[in-house]
């Protein structure tokens, strides 16, 4: 039993996270200045919990950008991770350093790719509510986006 329960919390885990993330290129009706994110939502969560983010940044310069950090005060640790498929076929995640951000380009944050854990969030995180969150680019100012929870 021990290992079916531990088995399912992993397919569990995996499937709020598979799949393949996506830098998208757009045509010549994609414009708009300088890196802007949308359509950010998270799961909700009990405290002492985990959690996750996704949202698009879309790169509007003519330079490349990264984005190299996240942080919010509803988690004790925020972290830009990654799903993969590990060896054995099972999916997994693992944390990234930075995500590039093409020039003219659009990268999601979706479930099963790039996403943003919150790891022992501070406060449940319920249906409805809204957090901070905020993004710390290369070449761009930081910016602070309000994330509503939903299901």
């Amino acid at each position: 039993m021990k290992y079916l329960t531990t088995f399912l919390f992993i397919t569990l885990l995996a499937i709020g996270c598979a799949g393949e993330s996506d830098t998208e290129q757009q045509s010549a009706e994609f414009s708009g200045e300088g890196v802007e994110v949308e359509g950010a939502w998270a799961r909700p969560a009990s405290e002492g919990r985990m959690s996750a983010a996704y949202f698009l940044i879309s790169n509007f310069n003519d330079s490349d950008d990264q984005l190299i950090g996240v942080e919010s005060d509803v988690a004790q640790l925020v972290e830009i991770h990654e799903s993969y498929e590990r060896e054995e076929g099972m999916m997994g995640m693992r944390e990234v350093p930075e995500v590039d951000l093409p020039s003219q380009s659009t990268v999601r944050f979706q479930q099963g790719g790039l996403h943003i854990m919150l790891i022992q969030v501070t406060r449940t995180l319920a249906d409805g509510d809204t957090f901070e969150l905020t993004l710390h680019f290369d070449n761009s100012e930081s910016q602070t986006i309000e994330v509503p929870v939903r299901l």
